[in-house]
């Protein structure tokens, strides 16, 4: 009986040693600008923010949908955020952004996301430039797509916890069972 307990005990301790450690990795909770943002004001820097403590080694890469990388002039690791600064602000145009962090657990975790720019141009380049075509889109289409990056994202924070508590009542069902088959063995 002995032995069932201490097995019991061992596999508890280690579920809870694997639950804990799936837990510690960082997730993107959010991004300023976030996902299909259209930013209408001049643009300096973008802010990454997470659930978690990130360590140095973490960064950022922004490239024009071309491929033209924009060089960053400071990039800035905090508690939960990663924040890349610009000299000047952003062009109009299209932003593909890929990040890598380092968990506060050590593992690494990568990610992207894209935005637009369509700031208004300065009078002074704009005698230069023809006007930018006006958007037909209304804030309140752009506010609803950040509703439905935010629901994606709770989308993937419920399905990760869903699967570690799918885990731990397998694990409690497989010790469960192998108590069970150990106690009608040795009355046999």
């Amino acid at each position: 009986m002995k032995r069932i307990f201490t097995a019991a005990a061992v596999a508890v301790l280690l579920a809870l040693s694997i639950s804990t450690s799936a837990f510690a990795h960082s997730h993107l909770e959010g991004s300023n600008p976030a996902d299909g943002d259209i930013v209408t004001e001049p643009l300096k820097e973008i802010v990454l923010e997470f659930d978690g403590k990130i360590e140095q080694g973490s960064y950022i890469d922004v490239k024009t949908t071309e491929g033209k990388e924009i060089q960053l002039q400071e990039i800035t690791i905090g508690e939960g955020t990663l924040t890349g600064t610009v000299a000047e602000p952003l062009p109009n145009d299209e932003y593909q952004v890929n990040w890598s962090i380092i968990s506060a657990d050590g593992h690494p975790i990568e990610g992207e996301f894209s935005f637009t720019v369509n700031a208004p141009v300065p009078e002074s380049v704009e005698e230069g430039t023809e006007k930018p075509s006006e958007t037909t889109e209304s804030p309140k289409q752009s506010a609803e797509d950040q509703e439905k990056v935010a629901s994606v994202d709770e989308v993937q924070k419920e399905s990760s916890s869903s699967s570690m508590t799918v885990i731990l009542i397998v694990l409690l069902v497989i010790i469960v069972a192998g108590g069970f088959f150990l106690l009608t063995k040795r009355k046999k």
